[in-house]
């Protein structure tokens, strides 16, 4: 591929529609109006990582993405604690998203039962992930084409008939309360609100597991993760900024919950705009199921090529179609993992994938920073400017928002910093004993 086939992928799994509809809801919950404000400092943290992925990802081109990175300039035993971690993610953002995409269906056909509609959305999707990579870069990017509209058009019915500036959603932010009474937003709620924010930004990075089949990787790659970045907040903020303006009552659209975007839509277009707009939201997040199953194949594979897992399972996930050339079989077990995890609560999905996407984030910029050894002995990949600012500033304020955040979202860490220790200790009890283990990507030293 080139950049704009591995732009496509990138931002269908970035999928800005669904992160408007199915994740930005979460962040107003938790930070009222103030959500813009939480999203715009989750934004300055995303900038910091897209230019920390573009710097990593274009000197260490494999499609283990952040474990492969990091395995590489920290260690294996920091590499599979962030690949437990990712992976996990990953299977979570699935399953989330084909939940999704059977919220947005029930609304156009009322009987639907979500749990076997996500189970059908998901088979649908990793049938497409097993074709030729370029195949399903344009499958994506005409359903990316559809969301985007869909943003367009949430973004026009907002700005068109505002009901409140938009100084007043930024310096008086309010949070719903007992009774539909609304009250100022705590600094806690603002904080929970930037890691789930840190979740509705994240996918740019995406790239990174399509290093191994973009041509020119090394320039290409970080044009694809900048420009999946800009264009995804660009999108996400405008459509939120238009809702928190258009909406007439601020507390009805809190008490909407998890539908308010979809309701706000039907209340300011009509009802038939609001089913034309769910039909192009199921296409968005189906969209990005497609993108999330593609990639955690490819993460799959890696790590079985890596010699990550037993013999059998290893060989099995090594597999590569003879006519698309891809990790078929990967793939597969990527959409049945998934699955399995569609049976768990969407909000609970949500909840705990935050606090993994910050722990990968801080790892990564750790990582970034004590590379800066070798960049400056000419390594070979892109240089991000002003080294080693950005991943100082993320790994600072990911510090500040996720110990204030720590409170209403400990059980979230808990759980992925379970993982991390699961896989370290998978890494330093079983494969390091019997010495099976080596990253075997391309190589980092290659120009």
């Amino acid at each position: 591929m080139g950049t704009w086939g591995a732009l496509f992928l990138t931002l269908s799994a970035e999928t800005p529609a669904s992160s408007v509809f199915v994740i930005l809801p979460g962040v107003v919950q938790a930070a009222g109006s103030g959500a813009l404000i939480s999203m715009a400092a989750a934004g300055l943290v995303a900038l910091c990582m897209a230019l920390t992925y573009a710097e990593l990802g274009s000197t260490f081109p494999s499609a283990g993405g952040e474990y492969a990175i990091v395995g590489s300039v920290l260690g294996p035993l920091a590499g599979f604690a962030v690949l437990g971690v990712n992976l996990f993610n990953l299977l979570l953002a699935g399953a989330a998203l084909s939940l999704g995409v059977a919220d947005y269906l029930g609304q156009l056909a009322p009987g639907l039962e979500p749990v076997p509609t996500a189970l059908a959305a998901l088979a649908v999707a990793t049938g497409l992930g097993v074709l030729n990579v370029r195949a399903s870069a344009l499958v994506t990017g005409i359903f990316l084409a559809v969301e985007l509209l869909a943003l367009l058009i949430v973004a026009a019915l907002g700005f068109a008939h505002p009901a409140r500036p938009l100084s007043q959603v930024l310096l008086h932010p309010m949070i719903g309360g007992a009774h539909g009474a609304l009250g100022a937003v705590g600094l806690g709620g603002l904080a929970t609100a930037v890691v789930v924010g840190l979740f509705a930004y994240d996918g740019y990075g995406s790239a990174v597991y399509l290093a191994e089949e973009v041509r020119d990787v090394r320039r290409k790659l970080v044009r694809a993760v900048l420009w999946a970045l800009a264009a995804t907040a660009l999108a996400e903020m405008a459509a939120l900024a238009a809702v928190l303006v258009g909406a007439p009552d601020l507390a009805a659209l809190f008490a909407d919950g998890d539908g308010m975007i979809s309701a706000f839509t039907a209340r300011a277009g009509g009802a038939g705009l609001g089913r034309l707009v769910s039909a192009g939201v199921a296409l968005a997040i189906l969209n990005a199921v497609i993108a999330l199953v593609l990639m955690t194949g490819r993460q799959l594979y890696a790590t079985a090529r890596d010699g990550v897992w037993p013999g059998p399972v290893g060989r099995a996930l090594c597999r590569v179609h003879p006519r698309f050339g891809s990790p078929w079989a990967a793939t597969l077990v990527a959409g049945l993992l998934s699955a399995g995890l569609c049976l768990v609560p969407l909000s609970l999905l949500l909840l705990l994938s935050g606090a993994g996407v910050t722990l990968i984030y801080a790892a990564l910029s750790l990582a970034c920073l004590l590379h800066g050894r070798k960049r400056r002995a000419a390594a070979p990949g892109w240089r991000l400017p002003l080294w080693p600012a950005p991943p100082l500033l993320a790994l600072g304020l990911l510090g500040v928002f996720g110990a204030v955040s720590l409170g209403e979202g400990a059980t979230s860490f808990a759980v992925s910093l379970g993982c991390a220790a699961l896989a370290a200790a998978y890494y330093a009890l079983v494969l390091k004993r019997r010495r099976g283990w080596r990253l075997a990507g391309p190589s980092v030293e290659a120009p």
